[in-house]
């Protein structure tokens, strides 16, 4: 297809569905099979230390899929390459249904994760190649808050289909729905960045660009604004089922349906944003989004310390926590990307990077007081929130300056 730089004043239904698609890929493929690790441990003969390598393994490949993704596509456009990775997560996705041994899993890990990274950032980059303005901020709130509640479902949706499945299955399912993206992709995506428009040359040429970037303070405000604020969710979603379940002694059925109602929660509350960015500012919506994650934050941290962690504080701020996340996410990527639009590739690519190295960093620093207190999430929840909010008054003030 011809590349095409005119930006739409609105984007079809159809290309933010499949830009959602592709980018929402990588995240459900994340942890999907996580419910199946005894399964997995068991048919492939592997200790469980190995079987959680593979959650390892992919967090490389998807970290160096966005890294090789942003810059290629700045220099070759953005539907080759997108193609490429979308074929090659498709490969690793049938590669760890067949897998044979544990080693043979790892790699195909490997392979899906880089795979999916090209998604993830690829689509972003076409969004701003294509959207400006008002529609910008409404498509990146649909595309992030579907990539942002993704990893958090996933798991879920893992469960369903072990009921009536084995973790191949699960696999299985992965590659079909990468296999119709890909499919979608061939049809009906453009290439959204023109000849004139791309970027030449190699490795030098992507570090000046990474230091350019970097160098633009309101771009790297609004990139860790939410990369603290995927911290904080990161915080809940590695605690909250020792929480529920080992310290308030809930069941498994209990923790999976509060799980959902958060994961719903957070859903709906993207969608709303999308839709109201229409007619207020993004800054608007994240100016009350933040502090709503440092109260709950806050609310837990006093029953925590104050109230003996009881249920009726917890569940709310739990809550509290993930909810205000789709207010944040997409309209946080969406002004950072409003800063990169030159080189929108190697932008997107870093702020998927941001958000995947605060995310994976949650779960360990958070590990560190074992499984008896609620008390690292809490205080997970409430630093990365007071974090996000200043960087995000930062990003205000260098934002007034520049205008």
């Amino acid at each position: 297809m011809p590349a095409t730089r005119a930006k739409s004043a609105h984007l079809g239904a159809l290309t933010i569905t499949i830009l959602t698609a592709l980018a929402a890929i990588g995240p459900l493929a994340t942890d999907m099979y996580i419910p199946a690790f005894p399964q997995v441990a068991a048919d492939l003969t592997a200790r469980a230390a190995h079987v959680q390598l593979t959650l390892t393994a992919f967090f490389a490949g998807a970290a160096a899929g966005q890294v090789v993704a942003g810059p290629l596509s700045d220099r070759l456009g953005r539907r080759v390459p997108l193609i490429s990775g979308t074929l090659l997560c498709l490969v690793g996705s049938i590669g760890c249904a067949l897998a044979p041994s544990i080693g043979w899993l790892l790699v195909c890990r490997v392979l899906q994760g880089m795979g999916g990274g090209f998604g993830m950032v690829l689509s972003r980059a076409i969004l701003i190649d294509l959207a400006r303005g008002p529609e910008l901020f409404r498509s990146m709130n649909l595309l992030q808050g579907m990539v942002g509640i993704a990893p958090i479902i996933a798991p879920l949706i893992g469960g369903v289909i072990l009921i009536v499945g084995s973790w191949r299955e699960v696999f299985i399912v992965i590659a079909t729905a990468t296999a119709l993206s890909l499919i979608a992709l061939v049809l009906r995506i453009p290439e959204s960045l023109p000849r004139q428009d791309r970027q030449p040359g190699g490795f030098r040429t992507f570090a000046r660009n990474v230091a350019r970037l970097l160098r633009r303070p309101a771009f790297t405000s609004y990139l860790l604004v939410n990369a603290f604020s995927a911290f904080a969710l990161m915080a809940y979603v590695s605690a909250s089922s020792f929480v529920v379940q080992n310290l308030l002694g809930f069941s498994s059925t209990v923790y999976s349906i509060s799980f959902a109602v958060n994961a719903t929660g957070m859903m709906l509350a993207s969608f709303t944003s999308a839709r109201l960015t229409q007619t207020r500012s993004p800054r608007s919506l994240m100016r009350w989004a933040i502090p709503v994650v440092i109260a709950a934050g806050a609310l837990l941290l006093v029953g925590v310390l104050l109230l003996g962690t009881p249920a009726w504080v917890v569940f709310p701020a739990f809550f509290l926590t993930v909810v205000p996340q789709g207010f944040i996410f997409g309209n946080g990527a969406a002004m950072a990307s409003r800063e990169a639009t030159d080189i929108a590739g190697t932008g997107s690519a870093l702020i998927g990077l941001g958000f995947a190295c605060a995310a994976s960093l949650a779960a360990p620093v958070v590990g560190l007081a074992g499984e008896g207190s609620a008390l690292p999430a809490a205080i997970g929840i409430f630093v990365g929130g007071i974090i996000s909010l200043i960087l995000f008054v930062i990003a205000g003030r260098f934002e007034r300056a520049s205008a």
